[in-house]
């Protein structure tokens, strides 16, 4: 079995687009043999880190160069302008992939990410079964949580919004790839309920991303002799909501003791950093920065719980590596993460307005700092829950999609 993977983000060791791509790659090269195509940025990388890997089916990579300025607008998320250039190298790819043809015999044509639906590339156009998948991007930004953006982010998300309505329902190439597609993978129910109502096209929930094995949870449990140790990490993004967890703290930090760490940076840390400060709680925040991977890691291995407070996102990775460490999840009940965190595992907060996130989030962070019974329990939850969404699993349940439509 030989396999076409077009993959634009991917790297080892970083979170996010590339890393999920990365693990997607090489979790799938245990059980066949890939040839991927993706954008050259890390090509230094991923050649030296391959070998350290000792893979069955070694993967053979081919990569397509793009500017420093495209990559740049790539990895600034909301940058609409990247999308013409992303089109052009989707192209470029597919190209590359008819004269791949010529030599190599692949058995499927799988187009893994950027896993946003609106460029689904051109794969589909090849004499082979597509498979196209993790798909998201279909999300919603919630009209009441408007409020909370400047009258700048108001219109590009009711933009947004509007377009992504459309866009899902009138892209020709959209339409294509979904009915040419043999096996289509939903990132999120929220996608997987648009492709059957929008295409009539049924969709396998499978989440973008997932979970490494963890031998034992045996973190240092909070106690009442030291402050609840809470954690945020995401770019500082108006989409990412981190107002709603300092105003949380503001009121929780009257009944319990907690510490807010912070790990992220982006063009909203001064608003965000005055906020804490206007709110009486700059003494409760750490503002950690940027760290690499291994750093956030640790950093999280060592938080009590996870105050994810994202108002649109899909599943995201921080999510599924908190799960990993057995911590608790805070979030909003909605989007892919409403789907993977449960009762279980930590505390949802209904997606109603900021007022009540605001109030949900304080109450959970109250009920965790007051009850440590109920920490250890979402702590044991966390790491069985974590098991559920191992990335060896997922990369099984596709490489079976992959014997199937063989055998078709």
């Amino acid at each position: 079995m030989h396999i076409l993977i077009s993959a634009y983000a991917c790297a080892p060791d970083v979170g996010s687009e590339p890393g999920v791509g990365w693990n997607w790659i090489t979790h799938l090269a245990r059980y066949c043999k890939i040839t991927v195509i993706t954008e050259a940025g890390f090509q230094e990388k991923i050649l030296s880190s391959i070998p350290q890997y000792n893979l069955p089916y070694p993967p053979e990579f081919h990569f397509i160069e793009v500017t420093p300025e495209i990559r740049k607008q790539c990895w600034n998320q909301g940058d609409w302008r990247f999308y013409r250039h992303y089109r052009q190298w989707q192209w470029r790819a597919y190209e590359l992939a008819k004269k791949l043809m010529d030599t190599k015999p692949f058995d499927v044509a799988h187009q893994l990410n950027m896993i946003g639906y609106r460029e689904p590339g051109y794969l589909w156009k090849l004499p082979v079964p597509f498979v196209w998948g993790p798909v998201g991007g279909h999300e919603q930004m919630a009209w009441s949580f408007l409020s909370m953006l400047s009258w700048k982010e108001k219109s590009y998300y009711t933009l947004r919004n509007i377009l992504n309505a459309i866009q899902m329902r009138t892209s020709l190439r959209v339409r294509k790839a979904a009915s040419s597609a043999k096996a289509l993978i939903a990132a999120t129910p929220p996608n997987q309920k648009a492709f059957q109502q929008i295409h009539a096209k049924e969709a396998i929930l499978i989440n973008e991303t997932g979970t490494f094995p963890c031998t034992t949870n045996n973190r240092i449990l909070h106690n009442s002799h030291r402050p609840l140790q809470l954690l945020w990490c995401g770019k500082f993004m108006s989409q990412k909501a981190l107002p709603i967890a300092l105003h949380a703290l503001s009121i929780a930090q009257k009944q319990v003791k907690a510490e807010l760490h912070i790990v992220g940076t982006g063009k909203n840390e001064i608003p965000w950093k005055n906020c804490a400060q206007q709110l009486g709680i700059e003494h409760l925040c750490h503002w950690h920065g940027q760290l690499s991977h291994d750093e956030s890691l640790k950093r999280m291995a060592s938080s009590d719980c996870l105050v994810f407070t994202s108002i649109l996102d899909a599943t995201t990775t921080v999510v599924m590596e908190a799960l990993s460490y057995g911590i608790p999840v805070i979030c909003h009940n909605s989007f892919g993460f409403g789907s993977v965190v449960d009762d279980s595992c930590g505390i949802k907060i209904p997606m109603i307005h900021p007022s009540a996130s605001i109030q949900g989030f304080a109450q959970a962070i109250v009920a965790l700092g007051s009850n440590p019974g109920l920490l250890e329990q979402l702590s044991q939850g966390a790491w069985n829950r974590a098991k559920e969404f191992l990335w060896d699993d997922k990369a099984k349940k596709m490489y079976d999609i992959y014997k199937k439509l063989i055998a078709l």
